[in-house]
C-alpha cells in the first residue's frame, strides 16, 4: 500500500512539472508576458522562427531566455531562492561591516559599506565612461540650443568611498558641453555619510531627502522664482521596502522602510501614456504596505502629461529616467505644462517613434531639461534627434 501511495504521488508530481512546463512553452509562444516585475525589465520573448535565425542558433537562444522568464512561478522561484541565500549570509556580513565599517564588501552584482550595510555599486572606472561621454557631448552640442538643461546625478558610482576619490565623471562631461554654464548642473555626493542621508540602503533611487533636494536645485537651474512647494507630513509609506539592488541571491533579505513626505499640489490634469489619469504613481494615497519607490512616485512609463492650467507659466519638456519620478508631480506645480518622456519605452508604449523637435513645436515647448545618473548618459538610447 505505501508503496503504492509513492508511486502515486510520484506520479502526481512528475504530471505536476509536465503541466508547468508545458504552460511555460504556451505561454512562452502564444501569450507571452510583456514585463519581469521582479527585475523590473522587459521579459524575454521567442524570436520570429526563421531558416538563418534556426541555423546560427539566436532562435534556439531565444526561446532559453524566454522560458527562464515566462514560466508560470518563476519570478516566485527566483524570488524565495534569493531570500533564502540571502538570510544565510545577512548577520555574517552585519558583523563584518561593523567591524570594518570603511572598506567594501563584496556580494555578488553589489556590494557592502557602512557600519549600517549598505548595498552600493563600485564607482565605474574612467575607461566605462570616456567613450561614451564624448559621444554624448558631440551629441547634445549639435541638437541642444539655449532652451536646453542638463542636470547630472552623482551616486555611488562617481566615487570610491574607501578613498574619497571620484571618477571624474561629471567634469569630463562637463568640458566638453557647449550649453551655457549657468544651464548646466551637479547634484553632488561628496562622500559616504553624504550619499547615506540621500539614498535608500537597497536601491539605487534617491530617498525622499534627497529627491527633495534635486527639486529645490533644479527650480534655480529652470529659472524658477516661485518658492519650492513646502514638505508636509513625513510618513511611512513601506515598512519593509526591498529595493532594486537587493534582488540578488545574496542580498535579496535585505529591507528597509521607505518614507514619503506630502505636498500640497496644485490642481492638475494627468495624462499618462495617452490616458486621463487619477494621479502619478499613488502619491495621493495614504499608505500602502508593499509598495516600492516606483509603485510610489510613477513608473517608468514612456510618456507622462502634468496640465496646471497656468497660463502665465512655461511649458517644460523633461528627457529623463527613473529617478525624475519622485520630481515630475513637484516639478510641474511650477509650469503650465510639464511633458515627461522616458527614451526606453516611447517608442513601445506610444507606438511611434520620438521626434524630439515635431514634439516641441507641437506643444509649444519652452524649457527641456537632460536628467539622469551616469548611466543615462552612457546610453544610445538617450541620444538626442538632431535639428
Amino acid at each position: 500500500m505505501r508503496d503504492k501511495l509513492i508511486k502515486a504521488l510520484g506520479c502526481l508530481f512528475l504530471l505536476g512539472c509536465a503541466l508547468v512546463l508545458a504552460l511555460g512553452f504556451a505561454r512562452s509562444f502564444f501569450f507571452p508576458e510583456e514585463i519581469n516585475e521582479y527585475e523590473n525589465r522587459y521579459a524575454e520573448k521567442v524570436a520570429p522562427f526563421t531558416l538563418s535565425g534556426y541555423a546560427e542558433g539566436s532562435f534556439q537562444d531565444s526561446v532559453e531566455a524566454a522560458l527562464a522568464d515566462q514560466l508560470p512561478l518563476s519570478s516566485t522561484l527566483k524570488r524565495g531562492f534569493n531570500r533564502v541565500s540571502s538570510r544565510l549570509t545577512l548577520g555574517l556580513v552585519r558583523r563584518l561591516l561593523r567591524a570594518v565599517p570603511d572598506r567594501y564588501l563584496y556580494l555578488g552584482n553589489v556590494s557592502l559599506f557602512g557600519p549600517e550595510a549598505n548595498l552600493v555599486y563600485l564607482s565605474y572606472p574612467a575607461d566605462r565612461y570616456r567613450e561614451a561621454f564624448e559621444a554624448k557631448a558631440a551629441n547634445l552640442n549639435a541638437a541642444a540650443d539655449e532652451r536646453f538643461y542638463l542636470y547630472y546625478i552623482e551616486k555611488d558610482t562617481d566615487i570610491n568611498f574607501q578613498t574619497g576619490e571620484k571618477n571624474g565623471a561629471y567634469a569630463f562631461l562637463r568640458e566638453r558641453l557647449t550649453l551655457p554654464p549657468e544651464h548646466v548642473a551637479c547634484y553632488e555626493i561628496r562622500d559616504f555619510a553624504d550619499f547615506e542621508s540621500k539614498f535608500y540602503k537597497t536601491d539605487h533611487h534617491w530617498n525622499c531627502d534627497g529627491s527633495y533636494l534635486a527639486y529645490t536645485e533644479l527650480l534655480t537651474l529652470l529659472g524658477v522664482e516661485e518658492e519650492p512647494l513646502p514638505k508636509g507630513e513625513r510618513f511611512l509609506v513601506n515598512g519593509s521596502f526591498s529595493g532594486s539592488k537587493a534582488i540578488g541571491p545574496y542580498a535579496a533579505a535585505f529591507r528597509e522602510p521607505l518614507y514619503a513626505y506630502r505636498f500640497d499640489f496644485p490642481p492638475m490634469e494627468i495624462t499618462v501614456e495617452g490616458s486621463p489619469a487619477a494621479d502619478y504613481g499613488h502619491q495621493n494615497a495614504v499608505g500602502d504596505a508593499g509598495t516600492n519607490y516606483g509603485y510610489y512616485y510613477g513608473g517608468d512609463c514612456g510618456s507622462v502629461v502634468f496640465r496646471t492650467g497656468r497660463e502665465d507659466r512655461e511649458k517644460l519638456l523633461v528627457l529623463g529616467e527613473s529617478y525624475d519620478n519622485a520630481l515630475l508631480k513637484l516639478l510641474a506645480s511650477h509650469f503650465n505644462e510639464t511633458h515627461a518622456v522616458d527614451l526606453r519605452y516611447y517608442e513601445h508604449t506610444m507606438g511611434e517613434p520620438f521626434r524630439l523637435w515635431d514634439y516641441m513645436a507641437a506643444h509649444g515647448i519652452d524649457k527641456v531639461l537632460l536628467i539622469g545618473n551616469i548611466d543615462y548618459y552612457i546610453m544610445d538610447t538617450f541620444m538626442l534627434e538632431a535639428p
